[in-house]
C-alpha cells in the first residue's frame, strides 16, 4: 500500500513536471516511466518492511544484494555514462521476477511482464536506442540470479 501511494505521488509529480515543461510527449513519457515507478516503489516498500521488521531470511539478503548490483549498474548508466544498457530493461525483468518469487498477485506480475514488453518495444521501435537489447540481457541475468538465490525456497503455485 505504501509503495502504491508513493508511486501515485511520484507519477503525479512527474506528470505535472512534464506539463510545466510543455513536453509534447507527455503520454508516451508517462507510459514508459509510470509502470517501472509503480513496480519499483511497491517492491522496495515490501523489502523495506521485511528488513525493518527483521524478518530477513537468506533469500531476502540475496534479493538485497541483487538490488545493490542493479543500483551500481544504474549509476554506471546514468551517473558516469560508461555503460550502454537501458536502466528500464535492467530493472524490469528483475522486478517482475521478484514479484513472482515473493508471491505478489498475478495481476501485479502481469503488470511487470507487460511493462517489460512495452518498454522494450518503445526502446527498440520508437526511441531507436541501442541499449534496449543489452539491457534486457543484463536484466535477464539479474532475474536468473534472483531465482538462483531463491532455489531452496518454496515457489508459490496457484
Amino acid at each position: 500500500m505504501v509503495g502504491g501511494v508513493a508511486s501515485a505521488v511520484v507519477v503525479a509529480a512527474y506528470a505535472i513536471g512534464l506539463v510545466v515543461k510543455s513536453r509534447e510527449d507527455v503520454l508516451r513519457a508517462l507510459s514508459y516511466n509510470a509502470p517501472i515507478a509503480f513496480l519499483f516503489l511497491v517492491l522496495a516498500a515490501d523489502l523495506a518492511v521485511i528488513v525493518l521488521t527483521r524478518r530477513c531470511a537468506r533469500h531476502d539478503l540475496w534479493t538485497l544484494l541483487i538490488w545493490a548490483l542493479a543500483f551500481v549498474l544504474l549509476f554506471l548508466r546514468l551517473g558516469t555514462r560508461t555503460l550502454e544498457v537501458s536502466g528500464h530493461m535492467v530493472w524490469l525483468p528483475m522486478l517482475t521476477t521478484q514479484a513472482w518469487l515473493y508471491g505478489f498477485p498475478r495481476w501485479f506480475v502481469c503488470v511487470g511482464v507487460l511493462s517489460t514488453l512495452w518498454a522494450l518495444g518503445l526502446k527498440i521501435l520508437v526511441f531507436g536506442g541501442s541499449s534496449g537489447v543489452p539491457g534486457t540481457i543484463v536484466g535477464a541475468m539479474l532475474a536468473v540470479a534472483l531465482v538462483a538465490g531463491h532455489r531452496d525456497r518454496r515457489f508459490r503455485v496457484d
